[in-house]
């Protein structure tokens, strides 16, 4: 993702090293977060006669990350290079009571070895949902003059990206059925996706001045950009319980989940917008941008769901940025 634009000097004469720093305010959006268990509402319950079943989401924190890099821009040349790296965590929790089931597969599979039947469901349960970012870019662009007023900055670059997810959810107090006596008081069930990614990205910056003078411009930007990358996703899936699993199974139930790795093409697309103010200094250039960032990884979410399949979901992260390069 590029926001990661030059610092140039109203009048384009200054050229050079510099280096710049991103604080980033944004949140996460997970194609499977809003399922990660359900409460259903059983046939003739209260006044509901024809049942109900309410999906249970886990809303992700707004919280704030940080970009940092450097660059060069050589005296004479609209060729620059530069370098940046991003990082970004947050998490989502959520709780839910009733009659509480499990979307996740070793839930499936407590006392239910053949999967002819069903795995316990609860009369409560929460989950703690942390994702951790971490993304290395390096860009080389052009600067073009098409008119006065628009400057474009196209780039190709290379993109590295680490995306880990760990799910870990608690499910307390056993329902029995006519079919099992649970023993157990409690269980969890903990999950993690580690995703690594490398491959080529492709964008360009658009510059609108708005006002300019000798020693200050005032521009709108905006900034489109694609990464096509390799990508391996690795997974684990553990379930235990704290007891006798059940009358038919009179032992404590520990099960893991083995799913084999994933390698496949990583896609992401993404775009900022925003307002830019330059300011000549006597020796340096300074750059103060205020934007919006978002970007869409059209098929991040991977691990296996008992109750959707093979999961193949996107992930969106976005928010508000705050800019500050000096150019030396």
């Amino acid at each position: 993702m590029d926001c990661a634009a030059s610092c140039p000097s109203p009048d384009g004469s200054k050229r050079g090293l510099y280096s710049f720093a991103d604080a980033l305010f944004w949140t996460v959006r997970e194609g499977s977060a809003d399922n990660w268990a359900q409460v259903i509402t059983p046939h003739g319950a209260l006044v509901n006669y024809s049942g109900a079943a309410t999906l249970v989401g886990a809303p992700f924190d707004w919280n704030a990350g940080f970009r940092v890099g450097v660059g060069n821009q050589r005296s004479g040349d609209d060729l620059e290079t530069n370098l940046n790296y991003t990082n970004f965590t947050t998490r989502a929790t959520s709780h839910t009571a009733g009659e509480v089931y499990s979307a996740f597969l070793g839930n499936f599979f407590v006392d239910n070895a053949d999967g002819e039947s069903f795995g316990p469901h609860y009369r409560s349960a929460s989950i703690q949902w942390d994702f951790d970012y971490h993304t290395i870019d390096l860009e080389v662009r052009r600067a073009y003059t098409i008119a006065p007023n628009l400057v474009v900055r196209p780039f190709l670059g290379l993109k590295a990206a680490i995306i880990n997810q760990s799910l870990s959810s608690r499910w307390n107090l056993p329902i029995d059925t006519e079919d099992h006596t649970y023993l157990f008081l409690s269980a969890t069930e903990n999950l993690e996706q580690h995703f690594w990614g490398i491959g080529p990205s492709v964008g360009v910056t658009l510059e609108i001045p708005l006002y300019v003078r000798p020693r200050y411009t005032l521009r709108l930007f905006g900034t489109p950009s694609a990464s096509l990358m390799y990508g391996r996703w690795t997974f684990r899936d553990v379930y235990a319980n704290d007891g006798l699993t059940s009358t038919t199974v009179p032992t404590t139930t520990t099960l893991a989940i083995n799913m084999r790795p994933i390698t496949s093409a990583a896609t992401m697309v993404g775009g900022a917008m925003g307002i830019e103010w330059t300011q000549q200094l006597s020796k340096a250039t300074v750059v103060v941008r205020v934007g919006y960032e978002a970007q869409v990884w059209l098929n991040q979410m991977q691990f296996y769901s008992y109750n959707m399949g093979r999961l193949n979901n996107l992930t969106s992260l976005h928010g508000g940025t705050v800019k500050l390069c000096i150019d030396y």
